[in-house]
């Protein structure tokens, strides 16, 4: 990895981790949980659909659509959701510490379905960079157990969807199903777009401020640059 690509990468961590603080933001401005990753979506949708417009015109939704829906529901529409559930009750630090349970259980289900994936080497490398981010993040305060659990069944549900795009076929191009699966994600959780219309109309400024930047920086252009490295 180049040094260019390499501060492109920390450029997008920097995005990604920001939306732990914006979520936490809103959910103090009065939001509800679904109120919010509903409008994400729709946001990062609008943004993303150009992107994903152009490459249809090079790529086979046939061959996609399995993909993309099951991408759209494991790796945008539930982790989402229950990371939103769970800045209720915790801080931005505490919800990043959680995420980073990804990479410990991508290991793991890597590990139970390819034996020779496994190394005590390797463990112990996600080991270490899970207790260094513990260490320069922390916890801000006490973990909610009910919001923890959230948040590790969303990292696992990262986790998963990262092992099967890992291993799809050499047909089909995982930016195109990324990409669709916002709009899948946005699809799905477009119902609270309708339940929530009343409430959305008295959303503030500031607010709105908050989900533009997490549904199109945070989300949709964090993704955009990610895909191009």
């Amino acid at each position: 990895m180049n040094t260019r690509d390499f501060l492109t990468l920390l450029l997008v961590s920097l995005f990604w981790g920001g939306s732990f603080l914006f979520l936490r933001l809103l959910v103090l401005e009065g939001l509800e949980p679904l109120q919010i990753v509903s409008l994400r979506m729709l946001f990062a949708a609008v943004f993303i659909a150009p992107f994903f417009l152009n490459k249809l015109k090079k790529y086979s939704f046939q061959d996609h659509g399995f993909p993309i829906l099951l991408i759209g529901l494991l790796n945008t529409a539930l982790p989402f959701t229950l990371f939103a559930y769970a800045s209720v009750n915790l801080g931005a630090g505490s919800l990043s510490v959680l995420q980073a349970t990804v990479p410990i259980l991508t290991a793991l289900i890597l590990f139970s379905l390819y034996r020779d994936e496994f190394s005590y080497m390797k463990l112990l490398g996600v080991l270490i960079g899970f207790s260094g981010l513990f260490l320069l993040a922390g916890p801000s305060g006490e973990l909610d157990l009910f919001s923890s659990i959230l948040c590790v069944i969303a990292s696992l549900s990262y986790a998963i969807s990262g092992v099967y795009l890992a291993n799809t076929p050499a047909k089909i191009n995982n930016s195109f199903i990324g990409m669709g699966s916002l709009i899948v994600g946005a699809i799905l959780l477009s119902p609270f777009l309708i339940n929530f219309a009343e409430a959305n109309l008295s959303v503030s400024t500031t607010s709105w401020i908050y989900i533009a930047i997490l549904g199109i920086i945070n989300t949709s252009l964090a993704y955009v640059i990610f895909i191009k490295l």
